[in-house]
């Protein structure tokens, strides 16, 4: 069950703004970001990183040894930055309009993206993309690979959620990555769909409890990569 909905709060309309602002490939903040001032880190300067993280998430298969763990260390501080930080808030906004308490969160959530068009999601063989939006005179379509694991079209649904939001709150509209490219746009959009699918009260109570990479990734209903990112950003592991 979802609860109402509610006006926009003066913290999301500072996101969409800087949204606005961006250029779609780097941070709308990078001059003036106290996160990468205090630890010397930003998603603007080490693009390769990013990209890196990009490719692990597409990558159902792939885990990371004990001995490659350390590379990805620098993950916990791409937290620090504001607009993620905004993009947090925003997802446990929406996480917050669920009545239910306990994983996997519940896609219904989606049908709130916009006010005023229904959503509809559709499964095809794609071939290029794990999913794609349209928007239309009168509903918005979601479009998943029918080929993905259902783990991999729940989280491809919300990822394109974060899309539909901005393209319904920013100006001009929200610009999304080419064939083949990366962008920072895109990497706000993996981050709230990690973010509202592995909600971290959720992930501290299971994770003493479980303490099984793979079994966390079953039980939230989400890639492995996905559910050992949010893990490592978090410090659970190491």
């Amino acid at each position: 069950m979802i609860a109402g909905a509610r006006k926009v709060p003066e913290w999301e309309s500072e996101l969409w703004s800087y949204v606005s602002m961006g250029d779609g490939e780097t941070c709308p903040l990078y001059s003036q970001c106290e996160g990468r001032q205090q630890c010397h880190w930003c998603p603007s300067d080490n693009k390769k990183e990013v990209e890196k993280i990009n490719r692990f998430i597409d990558d159902d298969e792939f885990m990371p040894s004990s001995r490659e763990s350390s590379k990805f260390d620098f993950i916990k501080d791409v937290r620090i930055g504001r607009i993620f930080t905004l993009v947090r808030k925003l997802a446990k906004m929406y996480f917050d309009k669920t009545v239910i308490h306990c994983p996997p969160v519940i896609i219904d959530l989606v049908s709130l993206a916009d006010d005023n068009r229904p959503i509809e999601v559709h499964l095809l063989p794609l071939k290029a993309y794990h999913g794609a939006i349209w928007r239309m005179k009168d509903a918005w379509v979601i479009q998943l690979n029918k080929n993905d694991t259902l783990a991999r079209q729940r989280f491809t649904l919300f990822h394109e959620f974060f899309h539909i939001l901005a393209h319904c709150r920013a100006t001009p509209v929200f610009r999304k990555r080419g064939i083949g490219g990366g962008s920072f746009n895109e990497a706000l959009a993996d981050h709230f769909a990690t973010v509202i699918l592995t909600p971290e009260e959720w992930l501290r109570k299971k994770w003493p409890e479980v303490k099984d990479v793979n079994r966390m990734a079953e039980i939230f209903e989400v890639p492995r990569p996905v559910i050992w990112l949010r893990l490592k950003a978090l410090e659970l592991i190491q």
